[in-house]
């Protein structure tokens, strides 16, 4: 009898394409979006500015509250997280509603207040438009191409180098700096002349395995080092990453950018006075370039805007070097490359001058410096 009702079930749905896609397009919203219809990947990236406004703190792992007295501190997830904000911004506590009373009583205020009822997911993404619209790192936009890959879309837009007045460095700027990342970083560590830097890096590295207990190869000694101790133990003042082409195949852009955002938040807690770069991939040849699988330039580049994200412009800077070595149409030239992704070791030098040219310093090393950083 059940086998018959589920065949029957079956048939009705192979039958009707329409309610098919009702019951696609219901297990999409569910997958990606919250209870307000606002993508899962914004409200991280809510939660991440929580973070720079000092509302939470990461602690050993758990995301807490800050000032929590409870020795328990139980972890935060980003809807946990939302939704102390939420509380945080309602006022009086102690007026016994329940949450769902408030929030129906905040969206009848914003009506009442304008003489239309505006709705909450609306809202939400306007201020998410407004909020990216204001952050350092700047998009230009483009007609993007439709994409039939579960691992990346195309992101209409690209990510340019934050905004900022940059200072001219010397290689000295970067005795105190660390990079992690894959082979491109390994190709800066052997060829960029930057000696006095420490240089954390693998072939495949990625950012899901950057923190694990595997470890990362500390090119030095060529040692595999577990970084969660080094970055707890040595202080720096400067941290580049540089992550994304071994992920091209692997999960999502939103998980790319869920681990990345986790890891920048277990950095500014081990290093709270580093200054943290983010060097954009770098894209590949147009014989690389292969649509047909995910190792291409759109997932590079929809990899890279996920990460600009991050920066702030104030700690945290997004560095896009493509457009040292990309050509008009956006591919890396034969005759920069052996293999079509790793650049010829005399073009790494550019590649040194570029960081040179971006250095960032607080005021303190301003003045001590006395303006003479170039020098």
């Amino acid at each position: 009898m059940i086998k018959n009702k589920m065949r029957t079930f079956l048939e009705i749905i192979y039958n009707c394409p329409f309610l098919l896609l009702v019951i696609m397009t219901s297990f999409v919203y569910v997958l990606f979006f919250d209870e307000t219809g606002v993508l899962e990947i914004d409200k991280d990236i809510a939660v991440f500015q929580m973070f720079e406004e000092g509302v939470f703190t990461v602690q050993n792992g758990d995301v807490t509250k800050k000032g929590n007295t409870d020795t328990s501190k139980s972890e935060l997830n980003p809807e946990d997280a939302a939704g102390a904000k939420r509380e945080e911004m309602k006022g009086d506590a102690d007026t016994g509603e329940e949450n769902a009373g408030s929030r129906k009583e905040e969206k009848d205020v914003i009506a009442n207040e304008t003489g239309e009822k505006i709705d909450i997911a609306s809202l939400q993404r306007e201020k998410n438009r407004e909020r990216e619209e204001n952050r350092a790192t700047k998009f230009v936009e483009y007609t993007p191409v439709e994409t039939n890959s579960q691992y990346y879309s195309d992101a209409g837009k690209v990510a340019l180098t934050t905004t900022y007045d940059y200072v001219l460095e010397n290689e000295s700027y970067f005795n105190d700096a660390a990079f992690l990342g894959d082979s491109r970083t390994l190709g800066i560590a052997d060829y960029a002349g930057l000696d006095g830097a420490d240089f954390f890096c693998d072939n495949g590295m990625t950012i899901f395995k950057l923190l694990e207990d595997a470890g990362v190869t500390y090119q030095k000694t060529g040692e595999k080092v577990d970084l969660k101790e080094v970055l707890q133990e040595k202080h720096y003042g400067k941290i580049y990453i540089m992550l994304g082409m071994n992920e091209l195949g692997y999960g999502n852009t939103r998980m790319y950018l869920k681990q990345y955002l986790k890891v920048v938040e277990q950095l500014k807690e081990w290093q709270p006075e580093a200054i943290i770069y983010i060097m954009a991939n770098l894209h590949v040849s147009r014989e690389k370039n292969n649509l047909e699988t995910e190792f291409n330039n759109i997932n590079i580049n929809d990899k890279n805007v996920a990460s600009a994200r991050l920066a702030n412009g104030k700690d945290i800077f997004y560095l896009d070097s493509n457009p040292l070595f990309i050509d008009e149409e956006g591919f890396l030239p034969d005759d920069l490359t052996f293999d079509g992704v790793h650049l010829y070791a005399k073009h790494y030098e550019k590649w040194r001058d570029f960081l040179c040219e971006h250095g960032v310093e607080r005021k303190e090393q301003e003045e001590e410096h006395g303006g003479d950083a170039a020098e």
